[in-house]
């Protein structure tokens, strides 16, 4: 009985020697939320020719940096509520001095003229809000 005694004892020491070794595993971990995680963003204020809001078009986003465009939500669904249309740049992709943001809104839909609007975003610009307006065809 007392071999076992002995052993488990042993046992313990030897495992609170490597605990007490051990650092904590996330000692130098940096956790950081952000609420706001696209800090450079842009608000389109769509209408047609007679200044009325457009909702019922199709929203393409293209050009070099078209993947790291999104909604707010953080999807890559693009729809306008009453004429506006808000879009968010990925944040591991913010522009830089060197390097800005460049991409393009392609609104068509029918009844409508295709309308294709190129943005650059540069570091400086947070948040811009534009006016596209888009014609209706003749009928």
């Amino acid at each position: 009985m007392k071999p076992h005694k002995h052993l488990i004892i042993l046992l313990i020491t030897t495992v609170l020697i490597i605990i007490q070794g051990c650092e904590h595993p996330l000692k130098d971990v940096e956790v950081e939320v952000d609420p706001d995680p696209f800090a450079y963003g842009v608000l389109l204020q769509i209408t047609d020719e007679h200044d009325n809001p457009v909702s019922d078009v199709t929203v393409t986003i293209g050009g070099q940096d078209a993947e790291y465009i999104y909604n707010l939500n953080g999807y890559k669904q693009f729809d306008i509520e009453k004429g506006v249309l808000i879009l968010g740049i990925h944040p591991l992709h913010r522009p830089t001095e060197n390097k800005p943001v460049t991409f393009s809104v392609q609104l068509s839909g029918s009844g409508y003229v295709t309308e294709t609007t190129p943005f650059t975003i540069t570091a400086a610009q947070y948040t811009s809000a534009y006016s596209i307006q888009i014609r209706r065809t003749e009928t």
